[in-house]
């Protein structure tokens, strides 16, 4: 974790003397606390951990080379240490702390700067080392042999709901946290819902189904879409299908160092656009990920930068009709030096089921 702090300092300017880590996700990156209760305070030469009674034991196990202390208030806490340390510029994570903790923050520390440093925070996870890689890849292994446990039960009759918790439950058993976000699964007319979270509709025969799921594995998420049939496709419901599917392979085969995130984003929506679907096709091709579901850097048509070797980002084209309904096929991938690598491992060909 020593590295990590490391990393940090290197990204920051010279005149950040100290630095405020609240989020759970860095906060875990940066020292290993696994609670929700944590907070870090480094300077260039210390480093401490702060969190209240109910996780100090907690704390003790997973934290190392910082000096932990239990509060009762935070805030004035977190004052009386910065003055102790003689803190000039105080860098914040401006994403995570509201405006009544900043305000409380200004009040405790009158003659410190506060600086954001949320651009500097984006960076420091957004390339991933190797152990990191084989979390985010037993993760996606989890959910994958959850999600084929589960899909005998897609058939006509059964409730999205069902089939939810049933892959949740799945996901835990075979070793996960639990699900990494609010699964989706939206058949029939609501898989033309984006973030369609699984409802009380029944599955009917002649029904898209689209599943977006993702566990969560020694903090690490995995993200992946898979869109089935029940029964047999219809011609328009193929077509749509290998649309999604060719724009999906053609963002992946685009995925390599040195290509912006936008000629990535573009590979796919350029494709779907010439096939008459531009419209229909509503959000970013894909985004990172790692102890965070969402989390730099995007791909998108908005994305600024390039992709970097060890980046790890899902790819997710999609089409959806309202009325009708939708196709989203979604891989995890890793950059690599000459490409990139799927670590998602479920097959994306057309997939019919019942």
């Amino acid at each position: 974790m020593i590295n990590r702090i490391k990393k940090l300092w290197r990204l920051l300017d010279a005149e950040t003397d100290g630095m405020l880590i609240t989020s759970p996700e860095n906060v875990r990156y940066l020292c290993g606390f696994s609670g929700t209760e944590g907070t870090i305070l480094l300077t260039r030469t210390e480093g401490f951990f702060l969190t209240d009674g109910r996780y100090t034991i907690q704390a003790q196990q997973q934290v190392k080379q910082l000096t932990i202390i239990t509060f009762r208030e935070k805030v004035k806490e977190l004052g009386r240490l910065i003055k102790k340390l003689h803190v000039k510029t105080l860098g914040f994570e401006a994403r995570h702390v509201t405006v009544a903790e900043l305000h409380d923050l200004e009040k405790e520390t009158r003659l410190v700067t506060l600086k954001p440093c949320t651009d500097v925070l984006d960076r420091l996870r957004m390339v991933k080392d190797p152990a990191e890689i084989t979390l985010l890849r037993k993760a996606a292994r989890i959910a994958a042999q959850s999600l084929q446990e589960v899909m005998p039960l897609i058939r006509p009759g059964i409730r999205e709901i069902d089939v939810a918790c049933e892959l949740g439950y799945r996901m835990k058993k075979n070793g996960g946290e639990g699900p990494a976000f609010q699964l989706i699964v939206a058949s029939g007319y609501r898989a033309a819902l984006p973030h369609g979270v699984a409802s009380l509709k029944k599955i009917a025969a002649g029904d898209v189904v689209v599943i977006d799921y993702g566990t969560v594995y020694r903090g690490y998420a995995s993200d992946e879409t898979c869109t089935v049939f029940v029964g047999k496709p219809t011609a328009r419901q193929k077509k749509i299908y290998s649309i999604v599917l060719e724009a999906h392979n053609r963002a992946i085969a685009a995925l390599r160092p040195g290509k912006t995130l936008k000629m990535i984003d573009a590979a796919a929506r350029g494709y779907i656009e010439q096939q008459g679907f531009k419209k229909y096709f509503n959000h970013g091709t894909g985004h990172g990920i790692g102890l965070a579901v969402h989390e730099p850097p995007r791909v998108s048509y908005l994305a600024e930068g390039a992709a970097v070797a060890g980046m790890v980002v899902t790819i997710e084209p999609g089409i959806y009709i309202p009325g009708w309904g939708g196709v989203r096929i979604e891989d995890t991938v890793v950059v690599r030096d000459r490409g990139c690598e799927i670590i998602t491992p479920n097959d994306k060909r057309c997939t019919c089921v019942a």
